[in-house]
């Protein structure tokens, strides 16, 4: 997971690169609290912006109230597509159906298909953001306790997805660090005042732990404020994925944090519109790869920590993929 020579744009032709011009596309992540989302939205109003559409966001709140209520806004005001984050389909799949019954194609990202809801013109579960690290984080936990240690995960249970990214940390944990012990502390985005008590509870509960695994950086400063509150903050190395600028700042500070797991947030947003306009134009949609890296204490300074640095992507590829997405488009 180093820094790759070009980013995976697609190359398969739009056959209406005008299909979204002076339309609305909604963005709806299942919580703005998440640093990562505010990322892929930049990226993707100006994706939308180089297509001649215009982009509005509404914050799921974590609930399915919420998000329900953002699906409906969007069919309200005849959206041309519909992108979710993070958000499992049956959360709000009335809406979800709705949206569909009035032909707006729904992007559901960051979650795998559900149950009953297949792909079909107006559904798409195309694009997810690797596993958040898991496999990563985990081969760095068992190379550094030299296969043998206690870690304590705080997994979300916002729909399937979270569960099976981290299936796979801890199938790898298992093979390569047999004398690991996991406990899994199960959290969700709709109960973040919870999780500081929880987390010290485990804790207490397991005093040997070594690594506090927090799976997106959203729960992290609630996963720390509980090491706190136990009294483990200097005994535990800390870890997190999707990590934004904040995160990879703390670790540079050498505050809690041992290793993370970041993703091109920003080409993420850019894909999000590839998606969208290829299902409005009526495409089948190409495979989709977003670069993730792996980052610790000891490489952390080979990269420029700045808000311009994040928002070019330039910790994963060259940054030329805006051109090459216009080129693909058509519009440059």
């Amino acid at each position: 997971m180093k820094k790759g020579d070009s980013y995976p744009v697609p190359t398969d032709p739009v056959s209406d690169p005008t299909a979204l011009q002076g339309k609305t596309v909604y963005y709806i992540p299942i919580t703005a609290q998440a640093p990562k989302f505010a990322i892929v939205q930049a990226g993707l109003k100006d994706a939308l912006t180089t297509l001649g559409a215009k982009l509005q966001a509404c914050d799921g709140g974590g609930t399915p109230t919420t998000i329900s209520a953002c699906i409906d806004q969007a069919v309200a005001a005849h959206a041309a597509a519909i992108i979710s984050d993070a958000i499992y389909y049956d959360l709000a799949a009335n809406s979800f159906d709705k949206a569909q019954a009035a032909g707006i194609p729904v992007l559901n990202t960051n979650q795998g298909p559900a149950d009953g809801h297949p792909e079909s013109k107006t559904l798409s579960y195309a694009i997810e953001a690797g596993d958040g690290g898991a496999t990563a984080l985990a081969a760095w936990i068992a190379l550094d306790s030299g296969g043998k240690g206690t870690v304590l995960a705080n997994v979300s249970v916002d729909g399937p997805a979270p569960q099976r990214y981290f299936d796979g940390g801890q199938k790898l944990l298992d093979e390569k660090c047999p004398d690991c012990t996991v406990i899994i502390n199960k959290i969700t985005a709709s109960n973040f005042a919870q999780i500081p008590a929880s987390t010290s509870s485990a804790l207490l509960k397991n005093p040997d732990t070594g690594y506090v695994w927090s799976q997106f950086e959203q729960y992290l400063q609630v996963t720390q404020a509980g090491v706190q509150q136990a009294g483990g903050a200097s005994d535990v190395k800390g870890l997190t994925g999707a990590t934004t600028l904040g995160g990879l700042k703390q670790l540079a500070a050498k505050n809690f944090l041992y290793a993370v797991v970041a993703d091109a947030s920003t080409f993420n947003g850019w894909l999000d519109a590839d998606a969208a306009l290829r299902m409005v134009a009526g495409d089948e949609l190409p495979d989709y790869t977003i670069p993730e890296r792996l980052f610790t204490r000891n490489n952390i300074d080979d990269i420029a920590l700045t808000d311009a640095a994040q928002t070019s992507g330039e910790w994963f590829g060259p940054t030329d993929f805006p051109d090459q997405f216009e080129k693909l488009w058509q519009v440059n």
